[in-house]
């Protein structure tokens, strides 16, 4: 299962890049593709989210160092602000809104865009080793 979120994370950002490429073009007449573009995200990140939730609490099942427990209680935190940011942004920018300020849009894209790349970036680093189990406790 910690390949799956490996890959999810590659997924995410490949559908992150071509999501900020496609809004460098659009016109009213791609709001369609923008619309079908942020489902497919938002699928695969709370499909992701799911995934690494179940670790995560598959992790704390066990005994771990304080320095695990420190990274996975960081990590629970950010990923529920991240959740609630993510959940905002879609409320706040709805097809309409998109086509009344278009360049608001895609800069609030843009800034989302960047804080999921730097957290998956500190996931990878701290979160991701946890579930290959190198930094367990022994019991």
């Amino acid at each position: 299962m910690h390949m799956e979120l490996a890959q999810d994370h590659d997924g995410l950002r490949r559908m992150m890049r071509d999501f900020a490429h496609a809004m460098e073009s659009a016109r009213a007449e791609d709001m369609p593709d923008i619309a079908r573009r942020r489902i497919a995200f938002s699928q695969l990140f709370r499909e992701h989210m799911a995934r690494e939730d179940a670790m995560v609490q598959d992790l704390r099942r066990n005994p771990m160092t304080p320095h695990a427990d420190q990274v996975v209680r960081t990590s629970s935190r950010a990923m529920v602000a991240l959740f609630l940011r993510y959940s905002d942004h879609i409320k706040y920018w709805t097809p309409a809104q998109i086509a009344a300020d278009w360049p608001g849009y895609r800069a609030a894209v843009l800034e989302l865009q960047n804080g999921l790349y730097d957290r998956m970036e500190w996931e990878e680093a701290h979160l991701h080793p946890l579930f290959a189990g190198r930094v367990r406790k022994a019991a």
